[in-house]
């Protein structure tokens, strides 16, 4: 996908697994979480390769996580919140358990990035989200389906800009 694609009306949504669930490993986990995306959609859903990431800033032992982005196309009743309400409920699904651990292991992480170009600030929804603009778990396949030269709602830097400026640290391979 190119940058020249219109992605004011989509959803980007960031995943992520590093835990199996019912005898799913993370990757099936994510391949199961697109069929739910799908549901959410009222076009084909866009989707990135699969990525590992190191984790960031999470407790001692965490196993890499696998990442991915997708792009829904919300029907026209659909709200930020009621999405979210909807993400929130596949991550259920697959056994989340919020322990309230910062960036601990988890069966799937479902994050709202974008929701087209809206911007709020509610004590139950930041959008776009706060930190995607640091993640390179979010950048990365990110900017593989909207591009590089993509502009975050609210943002002032493309996201080849702010992929430059992330610490080295931060390690992402590309399946």
């Amino acid at each position: 996908m190119s940058a020249a694609n219109n992605f004011s009306r989509y959803a980007i949504v960031s995943l992520g697994s590093n835990l199996p669930f019912s005898e799913q490993s993370p990757v099936e986990i994510l391949a199961s979480a697109f069929n739910a995306l799908q549901q959410l959609s009222d076009e084909l859903l866009l989707v990135s390769s699969l990525y590992t990431t190191s984790p960031i800033d999470s407790p001692e032992g965490t196993p890499d996580f696998y990442n991915a982005v997708a792009a829904v196309m919300p029907d026209a009743e659909e709200s930020a919140h009621s999405m979210l309400a909807k993400l929130q409920s596949i991550e259920n699904n697959t056994g989340r358990q919020r322990n309230g651990i910062k960036n601990e292991a988890r069966t799937l992480d479902l994050d709202l990035i974008t929701f087209g170009d809206e911007i709020i600030n509610t004590d139950d929804l930041i959008l776009p989200h706060p930190r995607a603009h640091e993640r390179c778990f979010v950048l990365e396949p990110m900017a593989e389906l909207v591009g590089e030269a993509f502009v975050i709602p609210g943002q002032d830097k493309t996201i080849r800009q702010y992929l430059d400026e992330i610490p080295g640290s931060q390690k992402i391979r590309r399946h």
